[in-house]
């Protein structure tokens, strides 16, 4: 990982905090309209809510209070900029505290022997260490407590990236970094890496990733494969900006368990970011990704229920106020089963015969046969009672010590409960983009991460955005409008440099007002939210799963089952509703457990040569690649070509142990190009699978045949 941000720190000194609260007059910041200071408790009211029935207990926590108050301002600054400015609101306060603490610490001393006054600073340590933070929390308002909860994620993420910089730092110093080489009049006379690396600075995807937090492995998704197969991968995709998100609104996230025996429902979203709900251990259904029901949140006063999509009649699922969800009983459910397997043999072929009877070497096995599942839809009956909220364990996944790998799957296990998704502007200019652990903020050239909270309040929800430059509350209104009101501070950086593995940074922030934003998408996850609570589906023990009709699946893999069962959901457009069910089969080890695959719409050939890479005409994925590798070697560099490849990339997944993944999407149809690059005895395996996906299910698979290898 490398640094990302070294503007503040966690490291306070106790002697400079002191220096700094008793400093007469501060330099000033503007104050936003969102002022938290005015949601910090006054100085008598410390003193009257801690107040107990021992008078040196009293003022040990009161002195403690009035002292952490200090320190806790002070990290509220520090993470909007290092060494200040404070606001004229922060600035009386400090004071007023400072004031308070030294008083009555000074009135204590005269009127009490020495004995009492050591057991008082004794008391007063300990309540300050202990206790001081969780009294002013019991003291303080929503708005101070928004604020200083963004305040510490920044300050916690900024003493990481210090200490990732100072390893880094180090790293270099032993040899064993990347250092910058960029105009030594030695090693770069003709300032070719000079210019790469200007363009490293100038280029605006890797300079935002970088800006909002991420290393620069992974903004830069690009590992080396040194040797004669050294080739550079980008690792992620970036979405179009312009592209608007096709979901925006409140979701829900979770994993809930009835009693055993019983069916269980997963609840989030899938790779577009709209609401899936998942429903495991219902008869001899199966449970994938592919067959989530999407589902939408209704509310009438405080009772909120998600109304899952199915056939012959949609889930009502009730959330209740103790955590747990309650289903309809009984229900019958649509999903798919299982009814077969398809055996596929792939034989390696030279010159139109089979090649181990030639005596060829294939890298294994010459013959190799998979089975792949058949599918049918059927409807089940299941019961869906009452269910309880069960935590995500999180995984951890092995360090492999190449750079872009490790960056790429490293993960947190997801926040539960309400929380938000989808982009929304604000007529002035401020610009909330919501992901599942923090909404981004843009405001001018300024942009950086917030946490979040959605609560569920008696008159709708309110999503509480945890700014460290000011912290504000937006409802949801029912048009799906999030609205509020004042100004806050977007406090970002600028990256000033990349020298090797080095990012530095500029501080940069902007002030924009807070008003009424709009939903820049297509669907609205709580439509005619409004509205009455659906009544439960009625039962339907008539009608039997096997009127349901099978659908064949061809050997494309295209299919159209599930693609009516939510059509009604979505917006009439030219796209269309499929998922893709990516699979491989090798024999021994698994060369593709565990790595990353990319969707294209173009071969990787054609990729290349429009970023300005020489491919041979009729190249296939290894020759586009060792084309790659050539230009990575030459003078001139691939830099500009790497970073570029990304701008192609449709989405991308990360398979799992057994090398599976699914894939869900609502997009145009059409050929698409799965393109994964992995490491191999003395080279690489490459894969640019054409494949063209319809509405329904699809399937794609790897295997030795269907890559190339290069060395």
């Amino acid at each position: 990982m490398r640094t990302i941000r070294i503007a503040a720190s966690l490291l306070f000194c106790i002697a400079e905090v002191f220096a700094i609260s008793r400093t007469p007059a501060f330099a000033q910041a503007t104050q936003t309209s969102g002022d938290y200071t005015a949601a910090l408790p006054s100085v008598e009211k410390v003193k009257t809510q801690l107040r107990v029935a021992d008078p040196t207990d009293t003022v040990a926590r009161q002195v403690a209070v009035f002292t952490y108050l200090q320190t806790y301002i002070t990290r509220i600054v520090y993470a909007r900029h290092y060494g200040g400015p404070f606001t004229a609101g922060e600035q009386k306060l400090m004071g007023d505290y400072a004031q308070a603490a030294y008083q009555l610490s000074q009135d204590f001393t005269k009127s009490h022997t020495p004995a009492e006054v050591k057991t008082f600073q004794q008391l007063e340590g300990k309540y300050e260490v202990m206790n001081a933070l969780d009294w002013i929390k019991q003291l303080q308002g929503q708005q101070a407590a928004d604020t200083y909860k963004g305040a510490e994620v920044s300050l916690a993420q900024s003493y990481q990236q210090h200490e990732e910089r100072l390893q880094q730092q180090m790293k270099q110093d032993q040899g064993g970094g990347r250092s910058s080489i960029a105009g030594d009049p030695v090693l770069d006379p003709m300032g070719i890496f000079a210019r790469a690396e200007a363009n490293r600075v100038n280029d605006p995807e890797l300079r935002r990733c970088l800006e909002l937090g991420s290393s620069l492995d992974a903004c830069e998704g690009v590992g080396a494969i040194q040797g004669m197969a050294s080739i550079l991968v980008p690792f992620a995709e970036k979405p179009n900006p312009n592209e608007p998100p096709p979901v925006a609104g409140v979701v829900f996230v979770g994993a809930y368990q009835g009693r055993a025996g019983l069916a269980s429902i997963n609840f989030g979203t899938d790779l577009s970011g709209a609401p899936v709900a998942i429903i495991r251990d219902c008869g001899s259904l199966v449970a994938t990704t592919l067959d989530g029901h999407d589902y939408t949140l209704r509310r009438s006063g405080g009772m909120v229920q998600l109304v899952l999509a199915n056939e012959p009649n949609p889930i009502v699922i009730t959330l209740q106020p103790d955590g747990s969800i309650s289903g309809p009983g009984s229900v019958l459910v649509k999903g798919r089963i299982i009814t077969g397997y398809t055996k596929i043999t792939k034989t390696v072929v030279v010159d139109g015969a089979p090649a181990g009877p030639q005596g060829y070497y294939c890298n294994g096995p010459c013959s190799t046969s998979s089975s792949v599942p058949n599918y049918a839809p059927k409807i089940e009956r299941c019961t869906l009672g009452s269910m309880a909220f069960t935590a995500t364990k999180p995984v951890a996944v092995p360090k492999t010590g190449i750079g872009f790998v490790d960056a790429m799957t490293t993960s947190t296990p997801a926040v539960t409960g309400f929380r938000m998704v989808g982009r929304y502007l604000d007529n002035s200019g401020l610009t909330l983009e919501f992901e599942n652990d923090a909404v981004i903020l843009d405001c001018g050239k300024a942009h950086a991460k917030s946490p979040y909270v959605v609560e569920n309040e008696p008159a709708g929800f309110v999503v509480r955005v945890q700014n460290g430059g000011g912290a504000f509350p937006l409802s949801v209104a029912p048009d799906n409008t999030l609205r509020g009101s004042g100004a806050t501070s977007v406090n970002g950086k600028l990256v000033a440099s990349i020298r090797g593995d080095i990012v530095n940074f500029t501080p940069h922030s902007e002030n924009c007002n807070v008003d009424t934003f709009s939903a820049r998408s297509k669907r609205n996850t709580m439509p005619a939210s409004s509205g009455p609570i659906p009544a439960a589906p009625p039962d339907n023990s008539s009608m039997a799963a096997s009127a349901v009709t099978p659908v064949a699946h061809p050997a494309s893999g295209a299919a159209s089952v599930a693609a009516a069962d939510r059509a009604a959901d979505r917006v009439t457009d030219q796209r269309v509703a499929f998922r893709v069910l990516l699979g491989s089969s090798f024999s021994g080890t698994n060369p593709l457990a565990g790595q990353t695959v990319f969707v294209m719409r173009k071969p990787i050939g054609s990729v290349l040569r429009e970023l300005g890479v020489s491919v041979p005409a009729n190249a296939g994925p290894g020759e586009a690649m060792k084309s790659l590798q050539t230009l990575c070697h030459s003078p001139q560099g691939c830099t500009s070509a790497v970073q570029g490849m990304s701008r192609y990339y449709v989405t991308a997944t990360k398979l799992d142990a057994s090398g599976r993944a699914t894939l869900s999407a609502h997009t145009e149809a059409g050929t698409y190009f799965f393109f994964a690059i992995v490491p191999n005895s003395g080279g690489s395996l490459v894969w640019d699978i054409a494949a063209n996906l319809a509405a329904g299910d699809n399937q794609v698979m790897f295997s030795t045949e269907n890559a190339q290898e290069i060395h």
